[in-house]
């Protein structure tokens, strides 16, 4: 796959998909905001050195996945956890009616509370369809450790929500 002409070009095509991704893995739309927008431009700054061959998406996942782990250090560290998910923030989060709402709270707590590089891989894996060789040059490491890091994060989801 060779680059695209510009930096732009490239921001343009996958902002969305990153901004999508980062919400999902951050659960706050003001702090996927601000992650996305660090990625971008730590993207930007290393848009130059980027090989021609170079998977551009898998490169962008791992930029925003390495925003994302920062943002989420700064969140900690400026309040404790929250124990309660805000269902309207979460995409799709309005149209969930108040008798599923405390199932789904369950779920995204139990997900955030997934280990960082599982919880990434799921992710990536569930919600953005990346393959695990993509998700692999994302989080470093293999598409075996991708795929055992997506079992995992299903396998523990089950235990906790006491599915099979």
């Amino acid at each position: 796959m060779a680059l695209p002409a510009s930096f732009a070009d490239l921001a343009e095509r996958h902002r969305p998909e990153l901004l999508g991704y980062l919400v999902r893995l951050l659960g706050d739309p003001h702090d996927a905001q601000d992650a996305c927008q660090d990625a971008l431009l730590r993207a930007h700054r290393a848009f130059d050195r980027l090989a021609p061959d170079s998977n551009c998406r898998a490169w962008l996942y791992r930029i925003a996945t390495n925003s994302a782990r920062d943002v989420a250090r700064r969140r900690t560290r400026r309040r404790a956890r929250a124990a309660d998910v805000d269902l309207d923030a979460l995409p799709g989060g309005a149209g969930f009616a108040p008798d599923h709402r405390d199932p789904v709270r369950a779920v995204a707590r139990a997900v955030e509370a997934l280990p960082a590089r599982q919880r990434a891989a799921l992710v990536l894996r569930r919600f953005q369809d990346l393959g695990y060789d993509e998700i692999a040059a994302t989080l470093g490491g293999t598409a075996e450790a991708a795929r055992a890091n997506v079992y995992q994060a299903v396998k523990k989801l089950r235990a906790t929500l006491g599915g099979n």
